[in-house]
């Protein structure tokens, strides 16, 4: 059995013919969710990278000789939808933008990942798209305007009669970074109505108009950063509550049950082996330090992390016994981050202990939910409770949907 723990390369995952989980039957949800322009809000390393690999290599047009290889006996193989293979796909990875330093330096990190990518695009469409040639040397290019280069891309784009699906992974991961780290003014300045990273938000929405860039796909982990962006970009759907894609990322006891069956059937030594015990109490200890999150108040099935999920397993595989440390430290959320961007919001530090010292006496706290909430407003109690919601600190209870506040509690308590 072969665990792709920390690899979210789908194509790679599939050809090396590694554990994966068929995202791909929420594929015709997605294109009827409302909005052609979705973000999608989980917990920091819950597979959200993976979904963003699988849409993809499903959407891409270049792709198209290989969906029989990707995708046979997958779900999507054999209901595909009329949008397979019909787009030029363009990939952003914000992850890696700087957090530290100035506004420049942000702002010169934040182009080169765009100016990167766009790179590739440029090498991969040119036959479809000739004028994408000049494109191809941005990755050396001293060019910082992403707006301005995003801008000149699209227009190629739209000119050859071309339509482009954005993907667009951990948009709000440098600026959760600099909230948490106290840089309140650089963040101030880069989504500022003149911010380089309002004026690229900005860039697209103008395309949104001509279907130029057709679709949309973001995904997060809180809903600050596109609330401080709204005026510039206020076209997106908001679908990490829906009940039809409460087990889009994630796991189910299904699929868990699949991995640890796969496991035990390639090692029987591990089957034999009283240090790993029986099957039912592998599921047992997975359900009780990985389960517990629903994520939409209605959803009858609670989903466990995928990334703790394979850390455990793979440990299991190499070492032939548990984990010594239960929790990946790869995945502990970081405490101190949820304080400084709570802080960054005027008088919300104290609101976050009451909050907290609540939940640690009832063990469930009661709020409505709010969607949407940046850093320009104070922040209440409804906040603070999404927030932890939004970080997966709190996740709705199974009797959530029974009254009009619903019932949030602590995953895996």
């Amino acid at each position: 059995m072969k665990i792709p723990y920390a690899q979210c390369d789908f194509a790679a995952i599939r050809r090396e013919e590694a554990f994966y989980v068929d995202k791909t039957p929420f594929i015709p949800h997605l294109e009827n969710a409302g909005g052609r322009y979705l973000i999608f809000l989980r917990p920091r390393r819950f597979g959200k990278s993976t979904l963003i690999s699988t849409l993809e290599n499903y959407y891409d047009i270049a792709l198209a000789g290989e969906f029989d290889e990707l995708f046979d006996g997958l779900w999507i193989h054999e209901h595909p939808t009329p949008e397979k293979n019909k787009y030029l796909v363009l990939t952003l990875d914000f992850s890696p933008v700087a957090s530290e330093g100035t506004e420049a330096d942000i702002r010169r990190s934040f182009a080169f990942q765009i100016n990167a990518a766009l790179s590739l695009f440029a090498h991969r469409y040119e036959k479809l798209v000739p004028a994408l040639a000049p494109f191809k040397k941005l990755l050396h290019s001293p060019e910082q305007d992403a707006a301005l280069v995003m801008t000149a891309v699209l227009t190629e784009i739209e000119r050859a009669g071309q339509r482009m699906y954005l993907l667009i992974d951990e948009y709000d991961h440098f600026g959760n970074r600099l909230l948490s780290d106290g840089l309140m003014d650089v963040y101030q300045d880069i989504v500022r109505s003149a911010g380089f990273v309002r004026s690229f938000y900005a860039s697209l929405k103008a395309f949104t108009r001509t279907s130029t860039l057709a679709r949309m796909f973001i995904t997060g982990v809180s809903p600050i950063m596109l609330d401080d962006l709204s005026s510039g970009f206020n076209i997106i759907t908001h679908v990490s509550q829906h009940d039809a894609l409460n087990a889009l990322a994630g796991f189910t006891t299904a699929d868990v049950e699949r991995a640890v069956d796969t496991m035990l059937r390639d090692r029987p030594d591990l089957a034999a082996d009283p240090r790993i015990g029986h099957r039912q109490t592998l599921l047992e200890t997975l359900e009780q330090y990985y389960d517990g999150y629903r994520f939409s108040k209605r959803a009858a099935e609670k989903m466990y992390n995928s990334t703790l999920v394979l850390y455990f397993l793979r440990e299991v595989l190499i070492s032939g016994h548990y984990p010594d440390q239960m929790l990946d430290l790869n995945v502990r959320t970081d405490y101190g981050r949820l304080y400084g961007i709570a802080k960054a919001t005027s008088g919300a530090a104290a609101g976050t202990r009451e909050v907290l010292e609540e939940i640690l006496t009832k063990e469930s706290v009661t709020s409505s939910l709010v969607e949407q909430f940046g850093t320009k407003m104070l922040f209440g109690r409804a906040q603070i409770v999404s927030l932890l919601y939004y970080m997966g600190m709190l996740t709705f209870a199974e009797d959530a949907a029974t009254s009009a506040e619903p019932k949030l509690v602590i995953p895996i308590a």
